[in-house]
C-alpha cells in the first residue's frame, strides 16, 4: 500500500457510515455500529489503543460511574436505556470517532475538529440538523479529553453520562423549546 492509500482508509470509514446512515432501515443502528466497531479492525496502519490503563484511571472511572449509578437508582425505569445507550452510541462512536479516525487523520485541535464535525455530519443524517448542532461541541470536548488521556473507557463513561444526564433532564426542556419556535422534533438524541 502506498502513503495515499494509507491516508484514505479513515475516509472510506466515514464514507461507509455515510452510505449506511441515509437510508431509514430496521436495522441501520446496527449495521452503522458494526461498522464502527469492526472498520478500525481492518486497517493494517492503525494500532488499537490500550484498553488497561493505569490504576489511577480506574478511580476516574469510579468517580463518573458513582453519578450515573445514583440517577439510575433514583430513576431505575432509564436503565435499560442507558445499557443500550452505551454499548449502540457510546462504545462504537468513541472507539471508532476518537481512538481511530481522530488519531488516523492526525493530532491537535484540527483533527479534533475534523472528527467532531464528521461526528455531528452523521448524527445529523440519522437524527436531523438539530441534532447535529447539539452534539457538535460535546464532540470537541470528547475528542481534547481523548487526546489527552488515551483512554476509551473513559471516553465511554463520560458520553454514557453526559448522554443519560441529557435524556433525563434536558430533553424535554429542549423538545419544548423547538415546539414553541415550531423547530421539528429532534427525535431521540
Amino acid at each position: 500500500m502506498n502513503v495515499s492509500r494509507r491516508n484514505l482508509l479513515p475516509w472510506l470509514g466515514a464514507a461507509a457510515l455515510a452510505a449506511s446512515a441515509i437510508a431509514d432501515y430496521a436495522t441501520r443502528v446496527y449495521v452503522l455500529g458494526g461498522i464502527m466497531l469492526f472498520f478500525p479492525l481492518m486497517d493494517p496502519f492503525w494500532k488499537p489503543p490500550a484498553l488497561l490503563q493505569p490504576r489511577c484511571h480506574a478511580l476516574v472511572w469510579g468517580a463518573i460511574a458513582l453519578p450515573a449509578a445514583a440517577l439510575l437508582a433514583w430513576q431505575p425505569a432509564y436503565a435499560s436505556y442507558t445499557a443500550a445507550m452505551v454499548l449502540t452510541a457510546a462504545l462504537p462512536e468513541e472507539w471508532f470517532f476518537r481512538a481511530y479516525f481522530m488519531t488516523r487523520i492526525g493530532s491537535g485541535w484540527r483533527a479534533n475538529i475534523l472528527a467532531s464535525l464528521l461526528f455531528a455530519f452523521m448524527h445529523c443524517l440519522t437524527w436531523g440538523w438539530i441534532a447535529a448542532v447539539l452534539v457538535f461541541i460535546p464532540s470537541l470536548f470528547y475528542g481534547w479529553l481523548y487526546q489527552r488521556t488515551r483512554d476509551v473507557v473513559l471516553l465511554v463513561l463520560v458520553h454514557g453520562l453526559s448522554n443519560l444526564v441529557f435524556t433525563m433532564f434536558l430533553s424535554h426542556p429542549v423538545n419544548s423549546w423547538l415546539a414553541l419556535y415550531r423547530l421539528p422534533d429532534p427525535g431521540m438524541l
